[in-house]
């Protein structure tokens, strides 16, 4: 048995002795498919559904390379186990990398799905190129069990006694071959995948995750080729499997865990720092209120870890009073080091640091797979089929087309009705002539219809000559409305032509003048040019509100104080108006 093989069968057996649970008591919901997807295999879990009481039912992994073989393989193992198979699925692939961008577009106002996208994609693309140039050929074969830690120094200590001295130039893999730590199979197989991780695919499949930090944008994205995602959906499909959510699995197993029951309970509201140890890189997030603010990874290489290159790594985030740390080991092969790692990393940083292994890790990572996936607000970003496609009435065409097709379905609904009475009143004609055919008409019977004719007709004339006096006093009603929605800016025009050669005595309002509609004025002048001037004044402010002065009297009369002057009388009437309007100019000689 390879070493590969026993990675299987310890995975299987590590499997089904533990099986953490997600909430309280067993739940009733319909299960859901738990998938972690990884370079080494994919390890899956059934969990009985996603709320508070939600538990796992089983685990499985299998070691196989390629995501649609290792989902037949772990579906096979549940149903050896008794375990229904669900119907939906959430997937956490190590390929979906997770970014902290920096995008020039506000939380709250985000672009066009399309502009967002290719803004994402800018971003994504230097750590998909950076994340494929970490798979060397020894690593990918470490990751795949082909080779151990031990296995894997060899072959670059024998490489690099070969180029010392100057023999043949055999690249890693074939060292291999040669040596016989693995076959031409599985040497195949770890080109074939090194060349699908390192070949950035022209479009990306991205999700994105924006929020205000501090009164700055803070955007979480993810992505993974478009291809790759496309044959996650088809492989998931093709199982009977609906893929509900993809999220990266880098970051999901430190997101939101809860803190211990011991005296060291930390503070939610600390800055928190998870160090997590991937397979060829090492994943650092800073985290505030449990919130991604921060996230930076820097690649193994076969380095050894030691505390002085982790607190490089996090020594900005470290630098504040009180940050509460965790090293996590997600794969098994680092567990006997995080304990050791943690204690120098609290003498190193000052700050106390927990050790959680890799199946506690395990553990977390189910956990919160099952909440991020079924949440409809997920705190980290995710690739959701729906979310990715967008609403399809963001589309312009698609809307115009839809436009389209209502207006069509309501001419062709229109045009059938009408056939339809049409039918109808061709059957009724129809039967309508048999019926006088069969029917001799008198003329009895023609001048009665004659006589009712000519009564409805009278008929129809009382009612006009009755609707005639409703009439005119609509008309007369709608000129009142009117003249009231006039009546306070007239007034104000009114007062704004008042001046040092005329005041203001009275206006009144009479609804018997032209339909309703009239303002009678009332003012007085000492001299009779200046009742002709607060006429014109007057006539011309109201000109623009379609309102004229009409039947100017200029008349004798002392004033107030006993004072000689001039009555100046006019009305106000709408433009309209039949009465005769009279210009200020052509105002009547004062009455001695």
């Amino acid at each position: 048995m390879n070493l590969r093989q026993r990675l299987q069968a310890f995975a299987s057996r590590h499997a089904k002795l533990r099986l953490p649970a997600l909430g309280g008591r067993h739940g009733t919901r319909k299960p859901c498919l738990l998938l972690a997807w990884d370079v080494g295999g994919l390890h899956a879990a059934i969990a009985d559904g996603s709320g508070a009481d939600a538990r796992l039912l089983g685990q499985a992994f299998s070691g196989e390379g390629r995501l649609r073989a290792a989902l037949a393989a772990v579906l096979d193992q549940f149903a050896a186990q008794g375990l229904a198979r669900p119907r939906q699925a959430f997937l956490a692939a190590r390929h979906v990398l997770p970014v902290v961008a920096d995008l020039p577009v506000a939380p709250d106002k985000p672009r066009p799905r399309a502009q967002m996208r290719e803004l994402v994609q800018a971003d994504l693309e230097p750590a998909l190129a950076e994340f494929g140039s970490l798979w060397s050929m020894g690593a990918l074969m470490q990751a795949r069990g082909y080779l151990d830690g031990d296995e894997r120094q060899r072959i670059s200590q024998e490489e690099a006694l070969r180029r010392q001295n100057r023999q043949s130039q055999l690249r890693f893999g074939e060292i291999a071959l040669e040596i016989g730590l693995i076959e031409r199979e599985g040497l195949d197989e770890c080109l074939d995948l090194q060349a699908e991780l390192q070949n950035l695919e022209a479009s990306v499949a991205a999700g994105w995750l924006g929020r205000s930090e501090e009164r700055q944008a803070l955007w979480l994205v993810c992505g993974v080729g478009e291809r790759a995602y496309r044959e996650w959906r088809e492989t998931v499909a093709e199982a009977g499997l609906h893929l509900a959510a993809v999220l990266p699995l880098a970051w999901l197993a430190s997101e939101n865990d809860a803190p211990p029951a011991d005296a060291q309970r930390r503070d939610a509201s600390l800055p928190r720092i998870s160090l997590e140890l991937q397979r060829e890189e090492v994943v650092a997030v800073c985290r505030r209120h449990e919130r991604v603010v921060a996230a930076r990874s820097e690649g193994r290489v076969e380095r050894r870890l030691s505390s002085d290159w982790l607190t490089r790594l996090i020594a900005d985030w470290a630098s504040e009073p009180r940050v509460a740390l965790e090293i996590r080991a997600i794969h098994g092969e680092d567990d006997a080091l995080i304990a050791a790692l943690a204690e120098d990393l609290a003498l190193t940083t000052g700050h106390p640091c927990r050790a959680l292994d890799s199946t506690d890790s395990r553990a977390a990572l189910w956990r919160n797979l099952l909440r991020e996936g079924s949440s409809r607000t997920s705190g980290l970003p995710r690739l959701v089929d729906k979310e990715l496609r967008g609403s399809p009435w963001n589309n312009p065409d698609l809307r115009r087309l839809a436009a389209l097709g209502v207006v069509l379905s309501i001419i062709g609904g229109v045009e059938g009705y009408q056939h339809f009475r049409l039918h109808r009143l061709e059957a009724r004609m129809a039967e309508r002539q048999q019926q006088e055919q069969e029917r001799s008409r008198s003329a009895q019977q023609m001048a009665q219809v004659s006589q009712q004719l000519a009564s409805l007709g009278k008929s129809l004339d009382d009612t006009r000559r009755q609707l005639e006096p409703l009439l005119a006093d609509r008309a007369r009603l709608d000129a009142v409305l009117s003249m009231q929605a006039d009546l306070p800016e007239l007034l104000y025009m009114l007062a704004q032509s008042i001046g040092d050669d005329a005041v203001l005595d009275e206006v009144h309002n009479d609804v018997t003048k032209v339909s309703g509609a009239a303002v009678h004025v009332l003012a007085w002048s000492p001299s009779y040019t200046g009742a002709q001037a607060f006429v014109s004044r007057v006539a011309a402010a109201v000109r623009d509100r379609a309102w004229g002065v009409a039947q100017t009297e200029i008349n004798e009369r002392a004033g107030r104080s006993g004072k000689r002057g001039h009555e100046i009388s006019f009305w106000l009437l709408p433009e309209e108006g039949e009465l005769e309007a009279a210009a200020p100019s052509d105002a009547t000689e004062p009455k001695r």
